[in-house]
């Protein structure tokens, strides 16, 4: 039953699979109500962080190329959709990094 939930816990959330591993390490204690805390405040910002590089990559595009065309929609409904994509990807690695950081110097 492990085998199966295990990859699915990794593929939701690094915080969940760091949660639970703290949780074996050190028993349930009220210590590890900061690793939730420590995945959001790392998903937000990585996911600020993905937006800005985006938007900088989208600029350095526009200098090459010039802007698109007034009232091109398909151009700005795929730079939305793409900024979303880094955000969320960026986010999800934040939010491991900022469980793991948490883990590693509050939870004892």
């Amino acid at each position: 039953m492990i085998r199966f939930f295990l990859p699915l816990i990794i593929l939701l959330s690094p915080t969940l699979f760091i949660l639970w591993g703290a949780i074996v390490r050190v028993g349930l204690t009220w210590s590890l109500l900061l690793i939730p805390v420590g995945g959001i405040v790392g998903f937000v910002l990585m996911a600020i962080a993905g937006a800005c590089f985006y938007d900088f990559m989208i600029k350095l595009e526009d200098r090459e190329t010039g802007p698109p065309e007034s009232g091109a929609i398909g151009a700005a409904t795929g730079r939305a959709i793409v900024s979303f994509i880094w955000m969320i990807l960026l986010g999800w690695i934040g939010s491991g990094l900022g469980a793991w950081l948490v883990t590693g110097y509050w939870v004892k």
